[in-house]
């Protein structure tokens, strides 16, 4: 009798999937793979870090984002990356304190909309006015305020 129960059951949800996708409705419908000529998306590294992706999906951008460029200054104790989501979009997280958690707006900071200047450079500007721009080799930080020395720092990359 369950047996019965359930085929039946199965067969009903079938055809009502059946019948949205037919109508356009539904939510499997936008969630279905799609036969293309394009090769699928391939990561290009690891996940960028659990903060970064939680503000990105905050902020309206997707969740899943990758690292493309993670670098270490030894002198600040800072870590910065590049991500970048499967269509081509740049983001930035910054990292001070390296050691202590990663709090956006404390010792983190999270930026969508970084551009790539060259072939491993980006730079991003906040909505402070201040511009990051980060390389395999160096980072530096120009101030919006006028007569503010920038930051430079030599920078490694890891992982």
């Amino acid at each position: 009798m369950t047996i019965l129960g359930l085929a039946g059951g199965f067969v009903l949800g079938e055809r009502q999937r059946d019948e949205d996708r037919a109508s356009g409705a539904g939510s499997e419908s936008a969630t279905e793979p799609t036969e293309s000529s394009e090769p699928g998306f391939t990561p290009p590294g690891p996940w960028c870090p659990d903060a970064a992706r939680r503000k990105a999906k905050e902020t309206g951008h997707t969740s899943e984002l990758w690292q493309i460029l993670k670098v270490y200054a030894d002198r600040t104790n800072s870590t910065w990356w590049i991500c970048t989501d499967a269509q081509g979009g740049l983001y930035y997280q910054s990292w001070t304190n390296v050691g202590k958690p990663l709090v956006q707006g404390t010792n983190g900071l999270f930026l969508p909309g970084v551009e790539r200047v060259g072939k491993d450079s980006y730079k991003v500007e906040a909505p402070d006015g201040n511009v990051f721009a980060i390389s395999p080799t160096t980072f530096s930080l120009t101030y919006a305020k006028k007569g503010t020395e920038p930051q430079r720092d030599e920078v490694r990359r890891i992982d």
